[in-house]
């Protein structure tokens, strides 16, 4: 994973020490089981196709790889699974401020707008919308439509506090959920249209 080419860039955007890395893993090669070739590319597949992806990337089995004991190397210095969907999904590295936001500003009404993500599944996409937003399914299924294929999609306008509050709900339970689905909120009328 150290040198392939989808990989790499995740490792070196987590300020992954690569030479510490290999040295634990070689390290522990001798006593620590190892995930398979095999087993790890499954898994991986087996992610892209909850996302509705058809290719696998050496940056997807690193993914994988948090899950399996040799994650533990990845996690002592700093590196979340997560962080590695973000940074994946968005480019966007543990600690950099996200977005430039609309709500810094003064507009009183904001648009609510989902930003595309190959690793999201779009069921739990709906289920956000549903349970956070309060749409119905139909208008929920119509916007991840949407947003998967114009890459975004306008969840709708709403009052700044509003808006904001949505945000933060979709964002920490994304989080929790180890998903990397952000949205952003924009002045009403300057998004691109959904």
């Amino acid at each position: 994973m150290i040198e392939d080419e989808d990989a790499l860039p995740v490792l070196q955007a987590r300020g992954i020490d690569l030479a510490r890395l290999r040295r634990d893993v070689e390290a522990a090669g001798s006593t620590d089981p190892t995930t398979g070739l095999g087993h790890l590319l499954q898994l991986a597949f087996n992610e892209a196709q909850l996302s509705e992806r058809t290719v696998v990337t050496g940056a997807d089995m690193l993914v994988e790889l948090f899950a399996e004991p040799v994650g533990r190397f990845l996690l002592a210095q700093g590196a979340t699974r997560y962080d590695a969907l973000v940074y994946l999904s968005h480019g966007i590295v543990k600690g950099a401020i996200a977005d430039v936001e609309a709500d810094r500003g003064e507009t009183a009404d904001l648009e609510l707008v989902l930003l595309n993500d190959p690793y999201t599944p779009a069921e739990f996409v709906t289920f956000v919308l549903e349970n956070v937003v309060g749409m119905s399914r139909e208008r929920a299924t119509a916007i991840v439509f949407s947003t998967h294929a114009r890459k975004r999609g306008s969840c709708g306008v709403f009052p700044r506090t509003e808006a904001v509050a949505f945000r933060e709900k979709i964002q920490t339970l994304a989080a929790a959920r180890q998903h990397p689905l952000r949205c952003v909120l924009l002045p009403a009328g300057d998004a691109p249209p959904a």
